[in-house]
């Protein structure tokens, strides 16, 4: 289905956030996340759910440039991110709000509105959705950053992870290790959600 870029914004100009964004992440075995959910005093109600929808061109233009596409859908609000590599965990991320009909019309419709950060792939061809992944996340303030805990949903696979955003490479990078050290979790080679849920998509299809 051919992409549409259609938006109609009777507030004014977009509005576009960007930000960049320095992360490090760890997935966990189950035992791990729930030591640290207690670790941090988090119970249920600390989880929200939201759902990430990726998309990429026929050509995976996307992936072919390390970066990343989605639209997330929380409770109360819907966001169209384009996450752009930087360096080593940073990354310029550029998110702009949509209403309930824009979301609709993306995820039943492959039809988008007309953001600025979508000019430049005008000419790449049609988005599709590659992958939706559901998680259960909390958030909390953690020494100067944002700690997030992650339980993710896709296909029959699911999976555990800790995420930590801060605005220091070599600080938020001590502050992560030695979180990961208190609770006795080793060091793992994480990928960025996206490339999971596509790895496990091609261990399919193989």
């Amino acid at each position: 289905m051919q992409t549409v870029y259609n938006r109609n914004n009777k507030k004014g100009s977009e509005i576009v956030h960007s930000e960049r964004e320095i992360e490090f992440k760890n997935l966990l075995t189950k035992e791990e996340f729930q030591g640290l959910v207690s670790f941090l005093g988090l119970t249920s109600t600390n989880f929200q759910t939201q759902t990430n929808y990726y998309f990429d061109t026929p050509a995976s233009y996307f992936k072919e440039n390390k970066m990343g596409f989605r639209l997330r859908v929380l409770p109360n609000r819907n966001e169209l991110t384009l996450k752009i590599p930087v360096q080593e965990h940073v990354m310029e991320e550029k998110t702009v709000a949509l209403s309930n009909d824009e979301r609709d019309a993306i995820i039943y419709e492959s039809r988008f509105p007309a953001v600025s950060f979508l000019e430049q792939i005008k000419d790449k061809g049609p988005l599709t959705c590659i992958g939706s992944m559901q998680t259960d996340r909390a958030q909390i303030v953690y020494k100067n950053g944002t700690l997030f805990l992650d339980h993710s949903f896709y296909s029959r696979i699911e999976d555990f992870e800790v995420e930590y955003e801060c605005g220091d490479v070599k600080n938020g990078q001590k502050v992560f290790l030695q979180l990961l050290e208190e609770n006795h979790i080793p060091l793992r080679t994480t990928d960025k959600k996206i490339a999971r849920l596509m790895k496990y998509n091609n261990s399919l299809k193989g």
